[in-house]
């Protein structure tokens, strides 16, 4: 029957014994550390720290879960002698099971030296580590937002890694940019994500007032823990895009066409009363109840915010009534996001009845009449002198 005994002898001795001292230890072992489902290559290092060689030298290598001997492997060494003071290297190929616990695990390994009968069991410990410990920014959801607006911003984090890691953080870093955190913090922590498992973490933003429309990146740090403590952390960007509809109006500026029948210049303004920047301004007079003899369409260019510009169209217009004027605006916002937008503007047309009536022809000078006949009234009175002087 063979007899076991717990523990191995201390490598460091207050005296040289004069028996075979033997000592084994982890020399190395790669990769390092261990990875789960993958093999591992281990270097034990032998000593015989007494005076009197080990003869009939057997080691033999007990491996448990999560460690298993390479079927090519054979789990005994025979050394036969190992003189005192001396030492040797003994190596195995280790397969680890995929779901090893990380952290130091356990391997068993025995010797016997003279009576086989006879064992000494040693524990060694060998660290594994799955190198895949990566949590990944899988998707962002937001949405543009106006200057002074708010708006949420979730993040959906999913563990890539072999492992469960904890104290996940993910931070926003706005020192330099025109948002604000709003009923929070701009760091966001949970405590523990297994291996396999996705969570969102929300955010509530607010921009400045004055930030400018367009994209900005918001850098970000994610930072997180293995189990055995070890720290990581990478830096990534967000973006959020700061952008206001154009808020287009337009509106009759003066007209020359009063009555049916006639042709003149009308002139329309459109205004810009959003909060961005309008560019590349293109606007069109569609056909209607109007003859058309300018150019239809006309390049206004850019428009900033609170600001407008006027068009002039020449027009023949033989209806009367009111004239609905159609147009057509095709321009891009600040980000160069494309847009278009359909205006009526309304044009009064009146009949010369309706011009008297309201008096909206200017009335007629009479000075040129009123000239004639005193002209003709004092030329009467010089002829009528003059005969009577005759008489």
């Amino acid at each position: 029957m063979a007899v076991f005994l717990a523990g191995a002898v201390c490598p460091a001795f207050a005296y040289e014994p004069d028996f075979p001292a033997i000592s084994m230890t982890v020399l190395r072992y790669e990769p390092f550390p261990a990875q789960p489902g993958s093999y591992v290559k281990l270097w034990i290092r032998i000593e015989n720290f007494g005076m009197k060689p080990a003869e009939n030298f057997m080691v033999v290598l007990d491996p448990e879960y999560p460690f298993y001997l390479d079927p090519s492997e054979n789990d005994t060494r025979h050394i036969r002698y190992l003189e005192g003071f001396e030492n040797i290297l003994i190596d195995y190929k280790l397969r680890v099971a995929p779901d090893a616990v990380q952290g130091d695990n356990e391997l068993k390994i025995r010797y016997s030296t003279g009576d086989r009968d006879i064992w000494v069991q040693k524990t060694l410990k060998v660290n594994v580590q799955t190198l895949d410990k990566n949590i990944d920014i899988v998707s962002v959801s937001s949405r543009n937002v106006a200057p002074g607006g708010t708006v949420p911003l979730e993040v959906m984090l999913l563990n890539n890694g072999d492992a469960s890691l904890r104290d996940i953080s993910l931070k926003l870093d706005l020192s330099s940019l025109p948002f604000y955190p709003i009923n929070s913090t701009s760091e966001k922590k949970i405590y523990l994500m297994e291996k396999g498992k996705s969570t969102s973490v929300s955010f509530e933003l607010m921009a400045s007032p004055t930030a400018d429309c367009q994209p900005y990146k918001v850098p970000v740090t994610l930072s997180y823990k293995s189990l055995d403590g070890t720290q990581y952390s990478r830096s990534d960007y967000l973006t959020i895009v700061v952008c206001s509809m154009p808020d287009l109006v337009m509106g009759l500026e003066s007209s020359e066409i009063l009555y049916s029948g006639t042709s003149g210049t009308v002139t329309v303004n459109i205004v810009n009363k959003g909060l961005s920047d309008v560019k590349l301004l293109t606007l069109e007079l569609l056909g209607g109840d109007y003859e058309i003899i300018s150019p239809a369409s006309v390049y206004v260019g850019n428009l900033e915010s609170d600001d407008f510009d006027t068009v002039d169209y020449d027009l023949y217009i033989n209806e009367s009534g009111e004239i609905p004027l159609q147009f057509l605006a095709a321009y891009r916002d600040a980000n160069n996001g494309e847009h278009k937008a359909e205006f009526t503007v309304p044009l009064k047309i009146y009949t010369k009845e309706e011009l008297s009536r309201y008096q909206l022809v200017p009335a007629q000078d009479n000075t040129g009449l009123f000239i004639l006949l005193l002209l003709a009234a004092v030329v009467a009175y010089w002829y009528y002198r003059r005969k009577k002087k005759k008489k």
